[in-house]
């Protein structure tokens, strides 16, 4: 019945497919042969190596092929079932466990000769013995395959082994040239290698092939784009020199280099008929508002209206009361927009969050669109302001740094601003890890700064118990309930507030108003809801629980809370042990502020997770590409450009991916 096979049909046509197993599949993203012929082993055991017991190394997993001696069972002091068997080969005897595996006494009966796989330990009050995982029928390479709960690897595999006649009807997506020139077999050999052939490398081989895939899609849509925004027709805007040197002159700062090359390039931007489409990525501190808060005023100079879109309440009113109280005394009528806060009347300027885009059409002459920490919007929700006959100049802004190596590649469709330097009357921001035992010299040192009146944050990842596992280990997770009650005992004379994402809108505004307004909150006890935009120039001091657990974007936005006015500021990251990259990630941290470079690390150590513009970017989700090894994103986006080049038309298979890939996004991925 195989040869009746299709790849595109549906996982339920092969046998021992019930309703339990294909939701299991679905779990992993599995609904037709196609994608499970795309299940890759993210790794392989080697069950290849059998080994002598006189020879066992300690800590690795082999092979031993010997005969069991004699067998029992007993509890441990914690109650679980231990197996324990003799066994013996030509060089000697070795204790053998399992654990909780009853079973095994049928199996592992005296005088029986069984081949186990498994790694020996060093216990000495058990004899250093041989820890068994599995009794396996021979010497091989076994692929281990993502599986879920309900979904064994035996289950799999037997699935798996379905596919092996249908596999030849894979298409190469890529051109035999670009095949060529990237190094890359055929995509049925790549996948037949990887399921079914003993070779540790074939797994990396297919993962690559399958990225080259998805990268070559991504490339074309990018270089779509960058062409349809080419042909758009825009409303272009006069640069006005001498009001833009009225509102610089009001400035309560000199402008940095970085800020005025920004600004220049934008304002450049804006005289084109072509609508501008620029990302402007400032390092945390490197003044993006002041950037933004010139080009409008340039863009309302003109008679055109301005919408400035924030991604949370509390950002939005930050962004009101400062643009506000700059641009009303010269005659700009500003106006807020959230969820709580409606007005009717017009103005020039609107500052809002999610709401703003509710209301498009109450924009008559919409010059302009800048959005706030760009990746934290949608790109259906962008184009709800800009998709107009006249399309409005869109600049979106974002701290989150981006990798050299991807930036140009990833965002090619944009135009981007680098903003690297900090205002000249801000400080550098030292960064220290410590660990539990220097608490309290860490609690010292912040009493002695709060009896200075420099007010500070302290960061927790949770909010209360129940939103971790149950487990041991979760008992001593941070949470903002049972750090509030410790913080009130340890700084009985500090004012402390609460910020978190549960709060209502109102509360939290009110909670970030006191905050900046100083004198009215010592300590800021919140999540990392606080990481985009919320500031206080007062602030000296930011204390960031299981630092570990985040990534280093994330850690450098939170660090960048602080460092905003005259005085030296600090970061404690407080260590909690949980990886030997998480401590990787707070060294990278303190070793450097440059948030470009940190992107790098990030990169490098943890993958694609803290890149948070991209699945915003309207782009397609990457399943396969190592994000550690960018050189084959730029050598695919090359090979993307010579097929878009030569006339996407002679390459129907791409077209076919292409369509499918639009119409999955257009019905939500059904």
């Amino acid at each position: 019945m195989s040869e009746l096979l299709q790849l595109e049909d549906s996982i339920t046509k092969l046998r021992g497919v019930g309703p339990h197993i294909e939701t299991d599949l679905k779990k992993l993203g599995v609904t037709t042969l196609a994608d499970l012929a795309e299940l890759l082993p993210f790794r392989y055991e080697d069950r290849r190596k059998v080994r002598l017991i006189r020879e066992l190394p300690y800590g690795q997993d082999v092979v031993i092929d010997v005969e069991i001696v004699k067998v029992g069972t007993r509890r441990s002091k914690t109650g679980r079932l231990i197996v324990e068997a003799k066994g013996k080969d030509p060089s000697g005897e070795i204790s053998i466990l399992w654990f909780n595996q009853r079973f095994i006494l049928k199996i592992a009966q005296p005088g029986r000769r069984l081949l186990i796989y498994g790694t020996r330990k060093p216990a000495k009050s058990m004899g250093n013995p041989f820890f068994a995982k599995k009794i396996i029928d021979r010497p091989e390479l076994v692929p281990i395959y993502p599986a879920t709960a309900g979904l064994s690897q035996y289950r799999l595999v037997q699935l798996i082994h379905q596919l092996e006649p249908v596999l030849d009807q894979e298409k190469d997506l890529l051109p035999e040239p670009t095949r060529t020139t990237l190094k890359l077999p055929k995509k049925s050999e790549a996948l037949r290698e990887c399921h079914f052939q003993q070779d540790p490398d074939s797994a990396a081989v297919a993962r690559r092939v399958l990225a080259a895939e998805e990268l070559m899609l991504m490339s074309i849509k990018i270089l779509q784009a960058h062409a349809a925004r080419l042909q758009l027709m825009g409303q272009p805007i006069k640069i006005d020199a001498d009001y833009l040197k009225e509102l610089t002159a009001a400035l309560t700062f000199k402008l940095t280099d970085s800020q005025r090359r920004a600004a220049w390039e934008i304002l450049q931007d804006l005289t084109k008929t072509t609508p501008m489409n620029r990302l402007l990525y400032g390092e945390v501190g490197s003044g993006k508002t002041a950037v933004a808060m010139l080009v409008a005023g340039n863009v309302i100079k003109s008679g055109r209206q301005v919408v400035f879109l924030a991604p949370t309440v509390a950002l939005a009113d930050q962004h009101y009361q400062n643009l506000k109280n700059f641009f009303e005394p010269r005659g700009v009528t500003v106006a807020k927009l959230t969820g709580d806060v409606k007005t009717k009347e017009e103005a020039d300027l609107y500052i809002g969050t999610h709401a703003l885009l509710e209301e498009p059409g109450r924009f008559k002459n919409l010059g302009l669109v800048i959005i706030d920490e760009q990746h934290r919007f949608g790109v259906a929700q962008r184009q709800t302001l800009v998709a107009t006959s006249k399309p409005p100049h869109l600049l979106m802004m974002t701290a989150t740094p981006i990798p050299r190596s991807l930036a140009q590649t990833l965002f090619g469709h944009l135009d981007i601003s680098l903003m690297t330097g900090k205002p000249i009357h801000q400080k550098e921001v030292t960064s220290r890890i410590f660990e539990e035992n220097d608490r309290m010299e860490i609690e010292n040192n912040i009493r002695a700064r709060l009896k200075c009146h420099e007010p500070g944050f302290v960061i927790c990842p949770l909010i209360v118990g129940e939103e971790q596992p149950r487990s041991l280990l979760s008992l001593e997770r941070k949470t903002i309930e049972s750090e509030e009650k410790r913080l009130a005992q340890e700084f009985p004379e500090a004012k402390i507030a609460v910020l978190h994402g549960r709060l209502k809108n109102a509360d939290k505004e009110k909670i970030v108003a006191d905050f900046r307004a100083g004198g009215k909150i010592d300590i800021l006890l919140s999540t990392t809801v606080v990481e985009v935009g919320i500031d206080n120039p007062a602030a000296t001091w930011i204390l960031i629980e299981e630092a570990d657990r985040f990534g280093l974007a994330q850690l450098h936005q939170l660090r960048g809370r602080v460092g905003r006015g005259a005085k030296e500021s600090v970061c404690y990251l407080a260590d909690s042990a949980t990886s030997p990259k998480g401590r990787e990630r707070l060294e990278a941290l303190v070793s450097t502020t440059d948030g470009i470079a940190l992107a790098e690390a990030d990169l490098r150590l943890r993958g694609p997770g803290e890149l948070t513009g991209i699945e915003q970017s309207g782009l397609p989700e990457l399943k396969f590409f190592d994000w550690s090894e960018p050189q084959l994103f730029g050598q695919v986006f090359a090979e993307a450009k010579k097929i878009v080049n030569d006339g996407l038309e002679k390459y129907p298979n791409i077209i076919k991916a292409i369509n499918a890939q639009n119409q999955k996004v257009e019905t939500g991925g059904a």
